[in-house]
């Protein structure tokens, strides 16, 4: 299933979030007023993601979860979290049901959690491992996984 990167889980999430918002809304949890929150940590996370792929663009390293990596990046976002784009679309997924309101649309940010901690990121240590080797196991012990 390595056609299912981070990106389309994403879409995917950030759709059904908002079907499952209109067609089923449970009990409302974000007060209407509070809404506009959900709109800066969805411009939070994008950037975030935004940030990262730049930075891997401008060192030349590989951003598909399932290609080898090219280079170790470990300065900027990466020197708070070895995940930053998954963090990043977290929070532009906890942000979108903030925006929405209800209960409903917050399975979006928990399978996107789940996804990205037991899937993702196992793939990607695995290959950081093997290609970087004690680069990689001195900067994990640094770096926390989430923050």
């Amino acid at each position: 299933m390595t056609w299912l990167i981070p990106p389309r889980l994403l879409l995917a999430l950030s759709l059904l979030m908002i079907l499952v918002h209109w067609l089923a809304p449970l009990a409302t949890v974000v007060p209407p007023h509070w809404n506009l929150i959900g709109i800066l940590l969805m411009a939070g996370g994008f950037w975030m993601a935004l940030a990262i792929a730049r930075r891997f663009r401008k060192v030349d390293t590989e951003i598909n979860t399932f290609k080898t990596p090219r280079q170790l990046v470990t300065d900027g976002l990466f020197g708070l979290t070895r995940n930053p784009i998954y963090l990043g679309m977290t929070i532009f997924l906890a942000g979108l049901a903030v925006f929405l309101g209800t209960a409903s649309p917050w399975t979006g940010p928990v399978v996107f959690f789940l996804v990205a901690n037991g899937w993702y990121i196992p793939v990607e240590e695995r290959n950081a491992a093997e290609h970087f080797g004690a680069d990689y196991a001195a900067y994990r012990t640094r770096v926390r996984r989430w923050l």
